[in-house]
């Protein structure tokens, strides 16, 4: 805490010896003033956004540097300059073009699809093709850097991330988030956020950083609506509709969207072991249904031109089914059977979400002083019943008397979180300034009762299997940083974030009470040196920390067949990341040079029992892991027509296990190329190449060997634009990912495989003024979002 005072003391401290200078102008089209034209006024480490008034004129005060201007209309900038501010400059009038001969300035000015900030990469779906007609998971399966295998989301050479929506958690397991964001429409997404080294601003969740969509927002005195659909075929079929309806005026923005669908999939899981003289072999086949409807509403009002409030509701309603036959072959050395265990099981499940979010922002002045306030409210419930039972039979085929083994469970997950924070952004003559705090609350009550069966399906509860788990947390946090920039080429910004957290879990089947109490520093610190306009040299360094998601404290064991189970561990601890980055830009050239080192982290360990040969799941504290890689990235245009975008990773690990005496060492690598090509001088006609290998990862005590996908996508423009069709074949040649894991020389393997080889044909149609952009608003409970 002091070192925190005494930094927020020095920054607040800085001599203030800077002058700032007026920039005005007015904006006209066939000598008539154009009103509430968008105004953007930005260098490297400042954006200032205004609007022209009535009359067409505007006037901001800021200090002496170096700016773009650009001016926009209707998505189209229709006016860009340098601006150098030594001195008060009067634009005088400028006269403009708003008319259908912008056509072709449209699409020169339009932004890039990829876009490499001083902390982040962007991805700016609403120019993508390989998105178009797919959902929120298809447009993280073809961002740049971006891992998705099955439900399980990371960047590229790192472990775990946080994926927030608008700077909003979605209180989810795995699976839920990936069938949140299946049912959300890539239609409703302006752009995804990669930050790999969060400043002090954002919570210091998530291992390796922070994964943000951001959605589309509205402009000024305006409407728009949009309805599609899409069919998609693999081994099943899923079809989604999705509706959105958009209007401000005057002081007034209303936003709504609504989805409808499924999620429907098969998926096979084959674990093999390899005992000193026996093998366990077992396959599992998952046939996988999910629907959904969802919808979010958001109000914002401007009290006054500074003053705006607003309030956002979303709820998101679900139902899954899943069946889930399996077998298990018990071989000897000679990989002959011994004995099959045959087994199934069924599940049903139902997934309720409310968010509700209250803001309140106050723009103290133009120069870009403002406070901002966000309460918060999340409410997630998902009650599960599962049935399971299996029998053994012989070498022969000839059932085993008395093997059968059976049971039923019915659990019930509920979480909720209340959170506020306020957020101060105070730029300065010699220092742009940011402060804040935040503070949130979280309860989670987790119950399972457990039943055992008998062949004739007579269930008779299981006390040792039962449980009642409550968990509550409460998280203090108070931040501060700066951004400077040293004469014209160099610019350096540092913030320190302190949280305070306090946690208690209580088991009432083990009377077991288990509380924790600390407060940890999270700094995080950018510098960047810019040669030229074409050539730059940055540094990044970022703490950060991975708490245990609630389910995993729960102590309660829960049985997937008579041979494995999985198990929570109310002991758990929260995991520390180092992350360091050196970046160099050189003209369309992106390197990336990165370390990290985790400490005590958390996953599920396989415990394999040498007596008995069964395999447990528990969730331990069991690994430390140095990651050191190189990632180079090259965005180009070889003709006018195409755009070509290509990442390339390669990384060395070297981790510590605790369930193991040996230390795993080896080498990750993989290539991203996604290629934009444009078919007809309308531009109305566009084909997406997409290919992604991945030439063998290891991590941790596992080893992945190579795989590779390849997409191709097709878009085209209707009726001015306004009707999208869209066609996307996904994972052409059928990749398929086998990984294998050491355990103290105990080999297991495994083969993933998912129905991720599909066709899908899209239809989506825009009217109304279709004037759409972007606005984040960052709440207060963004690190608790995808630990449940």
């Amino acid at each position: 805490m002091k070192t925190f005072i005494q930094l927020s003391f020095l920054l607040c401290s800085v001599i203030l010896s800077a002058q700032t200078y007026e920039l005005k102008g007015e904006f006209f089209e066939n000598n008539q003033a154009v009103p509430y034209l968008d105004i953007s006024l930005s260098n490297q480490d400042t954006i200032i956004n205004l609007t022209t008034n009535e009359v067409g004129q505007f006037s901001i005060e800021t200090k002496s540097d170096t700016y773009r201007l650009e001016v926009i209309y209707f998505e189209q900038v229709v006016f860009q300059k340098e601006i150098i501010l030594k001195q008060p400059i009067d634009l005088g009038k400028i006269e403009i073009k708003t008319s259908t001969n912008l056509k072709e300035v449209v699409v020169d000015a339009q932004k890039k699809v990829m876009e490499r900030k001083i902390d982040r990469f962007v991805f700016n779906v609403e120019n993508s093709t390989s998105a178009a007609g797919g959902t929120a998971m298809d447009v993280l399966r073809v961002t740049p850097g971006l891992n998705v295998a099955g439900d399980a989301i990371a960047i590229s050479g790192k472990n775990s991330v946080m994926v927030l929506i608008d700077d909003k958690p979605t209180y989810m397991s795995q699976t839920d988030l990936a069938n949140y964001l299946e049912s959300m429409s890539a239609s409703d997404i302006s752009k995804i956020e990669v930050i790999t080294t969060p400043p002090a601003k954002y919570e210091a969740e998530g291992n390796s950083g922070i994964l943000n969509i951001v959605t589309k927002r509205i402009k000024k005195d305006s409407w728009n609506a949009n309805i599609g659909g899409s069919y998609q075929r693999s081994l099943r079929n899923t079809e989604r509709l999705n509706a959105a309806y958009n209007l401000q005026k005057k002081k007034w923005t209303i936003q709504s969207s609504m989805n409808i669908g499924d999620r429907r999939f098969l998926r096979t899981w084959d674990n093999e072991l390899f005992f000193t003289d026996s093998r366990r072999h077992s396959v599992s086949n998952t046939d996988y249904i999910y629907k959904y409807i969802g919808g979010n509403l958001a109000v914002d009002y401007k009290l006054t031109d500074k003053w705006s409030v607003g309030t956002k509701l979303s709820i998101n309603n679900g139902k899954s089914d899943s069946e889930n036959p399996q077998q298990l072959f018990f071989k000897n050395n000679l990989n002959q059977i011994i004995k099959t265990n045959r087994g199934s099981s069924f599940s049903n499940q139902k997934t309720n979400q409310i968010l509700v979010n209250l803001f309140s922002e106050y723009k103290i002045d133009s120069l870009g002083k403002k406070v901002s306030f966000d309460a918060d409210y999340a409410n997630y419930t998902s009650p599960m019943n599962r049935n399971f039972s299996s029998k053994e039979f012989d070498h022969n085929g000839h059932e085993i008397n008395n093997t059968f083994f059976g049971g039923k469970s019915n659990l019930d997950n509920r979480i909720e979180n209340l959170s506020g924070k306020i957020d101060v952004e105070f730029p300065m003559k010699t220092i742009n300034l940011s402060f804040g705090a935040r503070i949130s609350q979280t309860k989670s009550n987790n119950l399972i009762e457990a039943f055992e069966a008998n062949e004739n399906l007579d269930y008779t509860f299981d006390a040792d299997l039962s449980n009642l788990f409550k968990y509550k947390e409460n998280n203090e946090a108070v931040y501060v940083s700066g951004n400077k920039k040293f004469g014209e080429k160099w610019q350096m910004q540092a913030g320190l974030r302190l949280e305070a957290t306090q946690t208690e879990g209580f088991s009432r089947e083990k009377n077991q009470t288990n509380k924790t109490d600390y407060i940890k520093l999270f700094p995080s610190f950018y510098l960047l040196h810019t040669f030229n306009d074409k050539t730059s040299l940055g540094f990044n360094y970022s703490r950060r920390i991975n708490r245990p998601n609630y389910e995993s404290l729960n102590p309660f064991r829960m049985i997937e067949n008579e041979y494995t189970y999985n198990e929570g561990n109310p002991f758990l601890q929260p995991a520390f990341t180092h992350n360091f980055e050196l970046t160099f830009t050189y003209k369309k050239l992106d390197t990336r040079v990165y370390l990290s080192s985790l400490r005590n982290g958390v996953n599920q360990a396989s415990i394999i029992d040498p007596t008995t040969q069964n395999n447990a799941f528990i969730w331990m504290n069991f690994v430390d892991s140095d990651e050191i890689g190189v990632t180079q990235s090259l965005t180009f245009n070889p003709t006018k027509w195409w755009t070509s975008t290509s990442t390339f990773q390669v990384s060395y690990s070297s981790s510590n296990v605790a369930i193991s005496t040996q230390r795993f060492k080896g080498w990750s690598s993989s290539l991203f190329t996604s290629n934009d090509f444009t078919l007809n001088e309308k531009k109305t006609l566009f084909v997406n190449l997409l290919y992604f290998q991945n030439f063998g990862e290891t991590f941790q005590n596992y080893s992945l060997k190579p795989y590779a996908r390849f997409n191709l996508s097709f878009k085209y423009l209707m009726l001015d634009k306004k009707l999208e069709l869209s066609f996307n074949a996904t994972d052409i040649f059928k990749a398929q990912e086998y990984l294998s894991q050491n355990n103290n020389g105990v080999i297991q393997k495994f083969a993933n495989v998912w129905d991720m080889q599909s066709i899908r044909i899209g239809i989506n149609y825009k009217f109304g003024s279709n004037k759409l952009s972007v606005k984040n608003r960052e709440t207060g409970n963004s690190d608790e979002v995808n630990r449940m």
